[in-house]
């Protein structure tokens, strides 16, 4: 038991999927609720009882595969600055000072560093590979991937970024007179792989998809969806309209048009088929779409309304401006911003009706939603900081790691196993 204000740690055995670590939750409900007052146990029943639980504690352990922590203490906390991060099951991959370094996730050795020029994204690929996209103060972008576990490199490209898909990297650019080239690049050497040339005028809506390799292109007449992975087309439908289009996204598996008669269409983003076109709900200065499950949100600076998918009706409507982030039918974790996890507003909404089912709060979300879990952090004190996932499903934060460096919000990643966060002058890693 901890006093008031604290927390306690310990190993709890048994919760979570196995493979993952388990910390002690706390969750203050009624700080004056005491347990009762357990009845004395004879001392061959205590030892009993002490046996079986030292089993039971044992054979999670050994059939989970990993040794439960038993501190709130970061694995290892290193000085400097972490403007990108990315995290494997082995190694943790920092950009900061035009410089790309490895670190090994058990001790926190530095296995190697890299030399880059400009502001640099990181991303895991398979083949244990490491993308880098780098965009210098002259906007020239590259596309490097090394070896992730020396840092050599296997190939590089002076092309943009645009997203990956399988064993498939899509670059654009340079532009080839009044069209915009389209690439695909092999992971494994960056042999191009296909190439298209896209319009100028065409809108982007975004990736769909269980596998996120179909994205939705919208021009004057007509909607497509292109498979990243061969970069054909595999679906084409004329437009509902002939009125300009103003912006386009991709909100679940639906394709959202808004055009410049404040109308909005909607697609299917599997086969293209036309579902519904009708008036915009909330006309404001600001309008986006968001996924809410079952329905498609509409947001703007006068609120959040939630249309039917297949024919556009409303189903409810809230005075927020929720994004959101479904977890399943009956939970979504939605903020009061216009993109991002890491303000304030962040709760956790029943899709069905709009009624807020849990708040993280004192705890105060740092961006990152992983499955059911949102990260959270919240001060312990002078000096000291407490990280926690707060879980959609049961409204509880499990609290998994503990800093006296931070001065302001940290940035963090996720794995399945480890968190990865930076202050404005150290980063450190916790398991999960």
């Amino acid at each position: 038991m901890t006093s008031r204000g604290e927390v306690g740690n310990r190993p709890a055995a048994g919760t979570g999927p196995a493979g993952r670590h388990a910390r002690v939750i706390e969750i203050e409900r009624d700080t004056d609720w005491q347990p009762p007052e357990p009845r004395p146990w004879r001392t061959r029943t205590r030892v009993a009882a002490a046996a079986a639980v030292g089993c039971a504690v044992a054979a999670t352990v050994y059939f989970a595969g990993v040794v439960r922590p038993d501190s709130l203490e970061p694995v290892f906390v290193r000085a400097g600055t972490a403007e990108a991060m990315a995290l494997d099951s082995g190694r943790a991959y920092v950009s900061g000072n035009n410089t790309v370094r490895a670190y090994r996730l058990s001790d926190g050795t530095q296995l190697w560093s890299r030399r880059v020029v400009g502001l640099a994204s990181l991303f895991v690929l398979a083949g244990d590979r490491l993308g880098i996209a780098t965009v210098d103060v002259g906007q020239r972008p590259t596309v490097e991937v090394l070896d992730a576990a020396t840092g050599a490199v296997r190939w590089q490209r002076q092309t943009r970024f645009v997203g990956r898909t399988g064993d498939v990297l899509v670059v654009n650019g340079p532009m080839d007179g009044d069209a915009i080239p389209l690439r695909g690049l092999a992971v494994a050497d960056g042999t191009p792989l296909w190439t298209v040339e896209m319009e100028p005028t065409a809108v982007v809506a975004g990736v769909a998809g269980p596998l996120h390799s179909d994205q939705v292109e919208v021009v004057a007449d007509r909607l497509r969806i292109r498979d990243l992975n061969s970069g054909k087309i595999v679906a084409e439908v004329p437009r509902q309209t002939t009125a300009a289009t103003v912006s386009a996204t991709v909100a679940g598996n639906t394709a959202i048009v808004v055009d410049d008669e404040n109308m909005i269409s909607a697609y299917d983003a599997g086969d293209g088929r036309r579902l519904w076109r009708r008036p915009i709900p909330l006309i404001g200065i600001f309008s986006g779409f968001g996924d809410c499950g079952r329905y498609v949100c509409h947001l703007n600076d006068r609120g959040t309304v939630a249309l039917d998918r297949l024919t556009g009706r409303q189903a409810w409507k809230v005075g927020e401006r929720y994004v959101s982030v479904p977890v399943d039918d009956q939970h979504m974790f939605v903020a009061e911003t216009f993109v991002g996890f890491d303000g304030p507003g962040a709760v956790v909404l029943d899709p069905r009706n709009g009624q807020v089912r849990a708040n993280p709060a004192p705890w105060r979300p740092l961006g990152v939603i992983d499955g059911s879990e949102l990260l959270v952090w919240r001060y312990d004190g002078p000096r000291q900081q407490l990280i926690g996932l707060f879980d959609a499903r049961t409204a509880r934060t499990r609290v998994i790691g503990r800093s006296e460096d931070w001065t302001t919000s940290p940035n963090c990643v996720t794995s399945v196993a480890h968190v990865l966060c930076a202050g404005p002058f150290s980063f450190g890693v916790w398991p999960r």
